[in-house]
């Protein structure tokens, strides 16, 4: 199959057809067809399924009659997509020209639909050719999407565990411990002296510093075991079959070896330590959070008072936060009672022509005596806690009374309305999102649920369930962030997606990185095909803008499109829009 003939690698067709002068007659156009094709015949159901099942079966192209002796050709689809090779292109060819059927065909995987009375040497040829450009293409988004899945859950200076991965690792571990018992420790590590290192001699030796103990660490840890870079110099470790004090200090001591060792960098030699905080399982309990927030107060303990390695014992001080979700939501929970919540609006645009699609619903918070609230921190408090609910119908009854009042003067542009996963799970969402569209006259059709893409793998059967049901009032779903989690572009097949927004991470990276620029061309590609609507966020200057459309993406938001503002300037804000929108194009 490997062999090259004309400098184009020899392709290896199968043909499964029970008539032998049929067989025959494709087999003599195949070998007229400009690449040398070599073939391989089955003339039953069965004769296929053992040459697809062979040890070393790669056949590049396949080409299917239905009608077989023993049984139907169309089942042995799901074997040669599963069982041998996903890509390989299989081509209808059988003596029924019925729209249906070819429909049908096409539907249930195959890639073309031929008729053997319009057989001729020149619509096989082309047949080939168009299923290798097509199988190329499946491999080239295959790729694409295994370096998309790479990047966001590795960290991109030191290629280990991003906080996203470590996260999910950190959860398995816990439901395997609840479950059978084993037990393990979490350890989080600070470097020393490593802002001296940035400051004195540059961060390309800090870089280089990072790079070292993430190294050192990967190489010398077993391979059950799990280290991450949480962020800065900060980095956490999963330790299996950790079962006690003595076993953690024993590590602990490694790890602080190994980190103290001289790293050499352009002639400089630097010298860093490390805190370390260690939380066991069992003993602090099965939650992910409890055990990371315990190592963490532990490695505090560690840096404050030079002990170099501190365990846990589940009465650390925790470091002091302004807002820590404890202390917040008291005050959020009067905030909501008096609806002293804004949601502040920021557009999304066509970039070519400036046309606006539609707007996002922010939400904003200013505390009384601590000053505004970061929204994501009000957002985390707010999700993890009993005041979920009332947030979220809060949040779509203002919005959607907002949007009552304006929707007449947008053009047919929508609003979208962030929920959490959390709300997928609630019996009463999809029916108090219908009654509050349907309150406030809004067109469902112009109302978009904006989710993160982590609420499609938490629970994938009752976010469908949850989606169908939206979709079926009219109601559209985006994925938010895409890129930023796990979601395999399966996920866009099985859900009912109408938008993706790219994450704002590979779009900042846009004009230096070639592969964000491939990224977003294959997704661009991906979501034509699905009749997808792909918007590019965190779009900040115009250069970004210009470079997103010649890749073909064309809608964006972000800071260089306008930020976020309050609901009242909305108005004004789209008069001087479209007014300097249209004095671009009569200069154009």
């Amino acid at each position: 199959m490997d062999h090259l003939h004309n400098g184009t690698r020899n392709i290896h067709a199968l043909i499964v057809d029970d008539d032998d002068v049929d067989r025959e007659r494709l087999l003599r156009m195949l070998r007229r067809a400009p690449r040398h094709i070599t073939v391989e015949q089955a003339r039953t159901h069965e004769e296929a399924l053992g040459l697809i099942r062979q040890a070393d079966a790669r056949f590049d192209i396949v080409f299917l009659d239905f009608g077989l002796a023993d049984g139907d050709g169309r089942d042995l689809v799901p074997a040669i997509r599963g069982e041998m090779d996903p890509d390989c292109p299989i081509i209808a060819v059988t003596g029924n020209a019925d729209e249906q059927i070819a429909a049908a065909s096409i539907k249930s995987g195959m890639i073309e639909f031929l008729t053997k009375r319009s057989l001729s040497a020149e619509r096989v040829a082309a047949s080939v050719e168009e299923g290798m450009a097509w199988r190329q293409y499946r491999r080239d988004l295959r790729r694409a999407e295994e370096e998309l899945t790479h990047r966001s859950l590795h960290d991109p200076l030191t290629d280990l565990p991003n906080r996203t991965l470590f996260s999910d690792r950190l959860a398995q571990a816990c439901a395997r411990a609840r479950r059978s018992g084993d037990p393990f420790a979490v350890a989080v590590l600070d470097l020393d002296r490593f802002k001296e290192i940035n400051d004195s001699v540059g961060h390309a030796a800090g870089d280089a510093v990072l790079v070292a103990i993430a190294r050192r660490l990967r190489e010398s840890l077993r391979e059950v075991d799990t280290v991450a870079r949480l962020g800065g110099d900060e980095f956490a470790i999963l330790l299996q079959n950790i079962d006690g004090d003595e076993a953690a200090f024993t590590v602990a001591g490694k790890v602080t070896d190994l980190v103290g060792q001289t790293i050499v960098h352009e002639g400089h030699l630097l010298h860093v330590g490390a805190s370390l905080g260690i939380a066991l399982c069992p003993q602090l309990g099965f939650l992910p959070e409890v055990l990371v927030q315990a190592a963490d107060a532990a490695m505090y303990e560690a840096k404050r008072s030079a002990a170099g390695t501190v365990l846990a014992r589940g009465e650390e001080r925790q470091p002091a936060c302004p807002h820590a979700h404890g202390d917040v939501l008291p005050d959020v929970e009067e905030a909501l009672a008096r609806r002293m919540l804004e949601w502040y609006w920021q557009p999304k645009v066509d970039m070519r022509g400036g046309q606006v699609l539609g707007f996002e619903a922010l939400v904003r918070w200013t505390h009384p005596r601590n000053g505004p609230v970061a929204p994501g921190a009000l957002v985390a408090a707010v999700e993890q806690s009993h005041l979920l609910e009332p947030f979220t119908y809060l949040s779509l009854d203002v919005v959607l009374e907002q949007f009552a009042r304006i929707q007449s003067e947008l053009e047919g542009a929508g609003i979208s309305i962030n929920v959490s996963a959390r709300m997928l799970e609630r019996h009463a969402f999809v029916g108090h999102v219908v009654e509050g569209i349907a309150r406030h006259g809004v067109d469902a059709a112009r109302v978009t649920l904006e989710l993160t893409e982590t609420a499609l793998i938490a629970s994938p059967a009752q976010a469908r369930r949850v989606i169908e049901q939206l979709r079926g009032h009219g109601i559209a779903l985006s994925i938010d962030d895409f890129g930023a989690g796990f979601t395999s572009f399966g996920y866009l097949r099985e859900f009912a997606v109408r938008e993706i927004k790219i994450d704002r991470t590979f779009i900042s990276r846009f004009t230096e990185s070639r592969f964000d620029q491939a990224l977003v061309h294959s997704l661009v590609v991906l979501c034509d095909s699905l009749g997808i609507d792909l918007v590019a966020e965190g779009v900040e200057n115009g250069e970004t803008q210009a470079m997103l459309v010649a890749v073909g993406c064309i809608r964006g938001q972000g800071y260089g499109i306008c930020r976020p503002m309050p609901f009242a300037e909305v108005g004004a804000w789209l008069e001087t829009w479209r007014a300097s929108t249209s004095a671009r194009r009569l200069s154009a």
